[in-house]
């Protein structure tokens, strides 16, 4: 028997089929079990962890919002990580508030990059609302530089989009030290496993409806263990846009609250 794992996001399905562990296959003999290298562990997590960012980039944002590449004058680079780490949290608390403003929630991921010359920049991607782009540019310049694209354009030039937001040293030898991170209002996709009874896959899949099949990401191979496995796409024909304007109920709870405060001072001042 073998495993379906299905992670189901707005625009589209990942299909992951594998072997059971429980039944290795009649066509293919298990290898006998090894201890894995602690090199090839950290590989498999990295790459699970750029997998996991992947379909989060799928669900939660649109083709249109922003990848921005935030970088640091020469002297104005961060002593390290932890420095970083405060300096972007206060840019994310200024976006937060700026985005609150206009009835908008601010969703984001970044991963922050040392390279080999020390070379400090921040990759990010976050939801787009008219104006944006120049929010970020006038608060960054005090930093350094903006470079800003789109999700449609990396699509465009083929990366993929977990390898970008997410990597490590462990798989890319063009930076030396990294940290990953997210808002919390991204949840981790998960998966949903359907048991498929025979020793053998499914010659094809079977496209649902409104769906077509990515021939691009079909990959077939074998694992370490020895058994087989089958990674696919379904994308959604028409696509589905993610709003990120907050429910009216919070944007009249905000009103009444801004209310609330211009009344008590005018209270104060005895005009209210």
């Amino acid at each position: 028997m073998h495993i379906r794992r299905k992670y189901k996001m707005r625009n589209s399905i990942e299909v992951c089929e594998f072997n059971s562990s429980k039944c290795p296959g009649q066509e293919r003999q298990r290898r006998p079990k090894e201890k894995p290298s602690s090199e090839r562990i950290q590989k498999n997590n990295q790459r699970r962890k750029q997998r996991e960012a992947a379909r989060m980039v799928e669900e939660y944002f649109n083709e249109d919002d922003l990848v921005l590449t935030l970088t640091f004058r020469k002297e104005l680079r961060p002593a390290d990580m932890g420095e970083a780490k405060k300096i972007f949290r206060e840019f994310a608390n200024y976006l937060r508030k700026e985005y609150r403003k206009r009835y908008y929630d601010l969703l984001w991921m970044r991963n922050i990059e040392v390279g080999s010359r020390n070379g400090w920049h921040i990759h990010m991607i976050a939801n787009r609302i008219e104006g944006a782009e120049f929010l970020i540019k006038d608060y960054w310049r005090q930093y350094g530089g903006v470079y800003i694209q789109y999700l449609q354009d990396l699509r465009d030039q083929g990366k993929d989009f977990g390898e970008y937001i997410a990597k490590a040293p462990i798989t890319c030898d063009r930076v030396v030290e990294t940290s990953w991170s997210h808002s919390r209002n991204i949840k981790k996709v998960e998966g949903e496993d359907v048991i498929i009874t025979g020793h053998a896959m499914t010659d094809k899949p079977r496209v649902p409806s409104g769906y077509y099949l990515d021939k691009e990401s079909v990959h077939e191979g074998i694992t370490a263990d020895g058994y087989p496995f089958r990674t696919y796409t379904f994308r959604r024909l028409i696509k589905r846009r993610v709003d990120r304007k907050m429910k009216p109920s919070q944007i009249r709870r905000m009103q009444r609250k801004k209310g609330g405060r211009k009344c008590r001072k005018k209270m104060a001042a005895g005009k209210c």
